[in-house]
């Protein structure tokens, strides 16, 4: 149900035109706040529209704003990938120069253009999976565009993230590596939730209830 209403939180933003920014925001509000908090003791919905709302402006809402800080640790100002990702990309234009980077490719303005727009688009889906509150918006970046370049191969990924990492220790980049890969893992295509998936699973565990009720007396 969680990542159901996820979902209905991107549709409502786009609805909105809000910027990703917002959009991004209310997202990392809406996980952390279950974080702390089941989806039994507070109503997605409610949490949801009170998510969009304070990442606007925090006020009290259908969930108190003392309740919402408590529930994010009082950790308001966050950090979304997006900025992330147009900092690599002008990173990639001023190497456009560096011929070990793009040995074998010859990138168009219009080429870095289209591998950031399918970057903020993966971005997009790693928002609806765990893996903001598990990885730094960096790496959420890079792994956005090392699957964005898979799919245009505007430039040599590997020599391009060495000379990002480089005053990084082996084991660090590693690391790195590694996480980019899962990263890739979570934002992998997982079908779209619906409602009545939803009224299906309630309806089965009500029926399931009441058998527990017949066999044992619940």
């Amino acid at each position: 149900m969680r990542v159901y209403y996820e979902y209905k939180l991107r549709e409502v933003c786009s609805a909105f035109y809000f910027p990703h920014k917002i959009q991004a925001t209310a997202l990392l509000y809406f996980k952390r706040f279950y974080l702390q908090w089941s989806v039994m003791e507070h109503d997605p919905k409610h949490v949801m529209l009170t998510c969009i709302y304070a990442a606007c402006k925090i006020e009290e809402n259908h969930v108190s704003a003392e309740e919402l800080a408590q529930s994010l640790e009082f950790d308001l100002i966050v950090y979304a990938p997006y900025r992330s990702v147009e900092g690599f990309v002008a990173d990639i234009e001023a190497s456009l120069t560096k011929p070990s980077v793009f040995e074998f490719c010859h990138p168009t303005d219009e080429n870095i253009e289209k591998l950031k727009e399918i970057a903020v688009a993966e971005i997009d889906k790693i928002m609806l999976t765990d893996a903001p509150v598990m990885f730094p918006p960096g790496q959420l970046a890079l792994a956005a565009l090392q699957s964005a370049n898979e799919v245009h191969r505007v430039l040599d990924f590997e020599r391009y993230l060495e000379s990002v990492l480089s005053s990084n220790s082996a084991h660090m980049i590693s690391e790195i590596g590694e996480s980019l890969h899962a990263v890739e893992k979570w934002a992998s295509p997982t079908p779209t939730p619906t409602m009545p998936f939803f009224i299906i699973i309630i309806t089965g565990l009500s029926g399931y209830s009441g058998a527990l009720q017949a066999i044992y007396g619940y």
